[in-house]
């Protein structure tokens, strides 16, 4: 879970206001340990408030993605592809994502991703500013309940 009080500190030190219904949707996120898309927090939070709007809602998931509290990703657990968030620590990492069940796990740069990124660059003569890298496949559990229901049969 996410630390409310430090994001809320986060926001007041950039200059941002700390309303009512932001700090709602901001405790909605934070409360989340699984991928979610904007009409699953939407939903969320007209059942809590309905006062508060969409656009709300939508502008301070935004502002949290600028300010690295969420990550952006492309879970395609549901067989189709389709943008969601997930609550992310503030370090620069990347995603391993289920396709079986959805879980998605964070792994940091090692130094043979980043030596990777520079040989890019040079062979391409292309400056590199930043990068996400997204992993699909099947965690360990999924795999082992595959290999079970074959064993089975």
């Amino acid at each position: 879970m996410t630390d409310v009080a430090e994001i809320l500190e986060q926001l007041d030190k950039e200059g941002y206001r700390l309303t009512g219904p932001r700090r709602l949707v901001l405790e909605e996120v934070a409360g989340r340990d699984a991928p979610f898309t904007s009409a699953d927090l939407w939903a969320s939070v007209q059942r809590s408030a309905p006062s508060v709007g969409r656009a709300t809602v939508f502008r301070t998931l935004d502002l949290l993605t600028k300010l690295g509290v969420v990550q952006r990703i492309h879970e395609d657990a549901s067989g189709g592809r389709c943008h969601a968030y997930i609550v992310c620590d503030q370090s620069h990492h990347h995603h391993l994502i289920c396709s079986g069940c959805g879980s998605v796990a964070d792994f940091h740069e090692d130094r043979t991703l980043d030596a990777l990124v520079r040989e890019i660059e040079r062979r391409t003569d292309f400056k590199v500013e930043g990068h996400r890298l997204e992993l699909v496949g099947q965690c360990a559990e999924c795999r082992s309940a595959e290999s079970s229901d074959r064993a089975s049969k």
